[in-house]
């Protein structure tokens, strides 16, 4: 745990583990101020780090992050703010105009008509709540943009455990929010029912908030460089916003120019013998850009090396590239990714496939692990392709001729 004193270690770790075995929440406070004055980010997020190395599930930590954060709240030390995060179309001031539209949906929208529902009981009133839930529903984009780019930066610099634990109570917020969308709809819908779902809601919504200003952004800007911040703005249309308008287009501070990619001129000039025939590099790189379908390709240590693939069947991130392939997704997916790789590394399987549909898509997918080897049997890693089967399910009869 770097940066922290032997003793601050073992003060925060016994805070932690106090928390962990269901202490009390005003002791565990108290325990805190009786041994910090201010705690930085990183110090709070390598003592988390050490519990999952310590054998910790990273999403039982998950239950305890509002609780370290509700603990820690109001004495974390602030560092100077990156005047860049102020500058409109950055994604740090994208997340941040979110976030004050998303809170002001929760606090001065949803919950002062709840309580208004709660004495007149109105079609009315109703009906703004039931607004008012479609719309925090549309939270998926931005928590969708913080997995796909905000997270794959972290990791790539080492900070693995927030990404985890965050990624955990994300889908579990769409959960709450799903669920509380599904009791204001019901035929007759149930006042304390309806209260405990969104009092639900909004707590860990405005905890959301909270983590991702104060913890999350502080510990990216330690490491981040503006390429990686131009590659995040770069993803950002993959997904989309949530309750803003699309923000300024904004571009990073040129950094020193190294060595830049080859010409088209030069590329065309490179050619790669095949079993039968040659392609240059200009060709090789339209074709892979041509295909129907989305590939990566994970090397044999696991780790994620290249996208490509002519369809855009799930976002991704430039800064995904050289991390685990099992830190791209998320922690309810990952004993089954692991369980694929491990297969594909044994030679148990040879390829892997999963057909379903997602309801964010709505439409089929057909998912194919390839394990890919050399000529002398030596496994050089997966080949993922996904292919959206929804039109080609729909195929019957034949055609030979255009029409």
């Amino acid at each position: 745990m770097a940066n922290l004193s032997k003793e601050r270690q073992q003060a925060l770790l016994k805070i932690l583990h106090y928390i962990q075995d269901g202490g009390d929440f005003t002791e565990a406070k108290k325990m805190f101020q009786e041994s910090f004055d201010k705690v930085d980010v990183s110090e709070i997020t390598a003592a988390e780090r050490e519990l999952i190395a310590q054998g910790l599930d990273p999403r039982k930590i998950q239950y305890l992050c509002n609780v370290h954060a509700d603990v820690f709240k109001g004495n974390i030390k602030e560092n100077a703010a990156n005047p860049d995060f102020a500058t409109p179309g950055h994604p740090v001031n994208t997340l941040k105009q979110e976030n004050v539209v998303i809170k002001s949906l929760v606090n001065d929208y949803l919950l002062p008509n709840l309580k208004k529902w709660e004495k007149d009981h109105s079609e009315q009133t109703l009906s703004k709540i039931k607004q008012a839930l479609s719309d925090l529903a549309t939270i998926g984009k931005h928590y969708a943009r913080k997995e796909t780019s905000f997270f794959p930066l972290m990791t790539k610099y080492g900070i693995t455990a927030p990404p985890q634990v965050m990624w955990g109570v994300d889908d579990k917020i769409r959960r709450l929010i799903k669920e509380a969308n599904n009791v204001v709809n019901e035929n007759d819908v149930d006042p304390a029912k309806l209260r405990k779902i969104i009092d639900e809601v909004s707590h860990e919504v405005l905890e959301m908030i909270f983590k991702e200003e104060e913890i999350m952004v502080p510990m990216i800007d330690e490491v981040a460089s503006p390429a990686d911040w131009g590659n995040v703005k770069d993803e950002e249309k993959q997904i989309g916003y949530t309750l803003i308008n699309p923000p300024m287009n904004w571009k990073p501070k040129e950094e020193p120019k190294t060595a830049g990619p080859l010409s088209v001129d030069h590329l065309s000039s490179l050619f790669i013998n095949f079993k039968e025939g040659a392609l240059n590099l200009e060709q090789l790189s339209a074709i892979l850009d041509l295909l129907p379908f989305a590939l990566t390709f994970v090397d044999e240590n696991d780790k994620v090396a290249y996208f490509g693939g002519g369809a855009a069947i799930f976002p991704h991130s430039k800064n995904a590239i050289g991390n685990s392939v099992f830190s791209c997704h998320t922690p309810e997916s990952k004993p089954i990714v692991e369980k694929i790789f491990q297969d594909l590394h044994s030679g148990e399987k040879k390829v892997v496939t999963y057909w379903f549909k997602p309801k964010m898509l709505g439409r089929m997918l057909y998912l194919r692990y390839y394990a890919v080897h050399n000529k002398d049997g030596k496994y050089l890693g997966c080949l993922e392709v996904a292919e959206d089967i929804t039109d080609i399910q729909k195929l019957s009869g034949q055609k030979k001729t255009e029409e």
